[in-house]
């Protein structure tokens, strides 16, 4: 996990909003960000409060030359924000235990491969969003230490 801190330059900020119709809609916030040299994105479900020229501390991963940040902090303004790692673990809580009753359903020989496939697919999903709160949450608290 690395941390960048510096002052915000060229924000641009947009919104991504998923699903409609009969289905929930579900809005994702995007900035776009530069600090430095470094071109960053910043992702949230709450709107981002960084304005050009504001001294930001991120906390992120580098990767193919653009910084990923995860979480945030605006020195100028003390507004924090993050990817959201509450809604990941309590995901990454939820999957393993459907996961297990899938299995206690459907013991023993007559279990078949659908919902051994089914259940080993909630397994992995729920790891893999134990380990992205957790990642956030590790995020959350570099940004949240003094800065020098």
């Amino acid at each position: 996990m690395d941390r960048l801190k510096g002052h915000a330059a060229s924000v641009r900020n947009t919104v991504s909003i998923s699903g409609g119709n009969e289905s929930e809609v579900s809005t994702m916030h995007i900035a776009l960000f530069q600090v430095g040299d470094t071109q960053v994105k910043l992702k949230s479900k709450e709107p981002v409060l960084i304005n050009e020229g504001n001294e930001v501390v991120l906390a992120g991963k580098n990767k193919s030359g653009e910084f990923n940040a995860l979480a945030y902090k605006n020195c100028a303004t003390g507004a924090e924000g993050n990817a959201g790692w509450f809604g990941r673990m309590l995901f990454g809580l939820f999957f393993p235990i459907v996961s297990v009753i899938i299995w206690r359903t459907f013991p023993g020989a007559s279990f078949s491969l659908i919902p051994k496939l089914i259940a080993s697919l909630f397994f992995c999903g729920g790891v893999y969003m134990l380990a992205s709160g957790a990642n956030v949450f590790r995020a959350v608290g570099i940004v949240k230490e003094p800065v020098l």
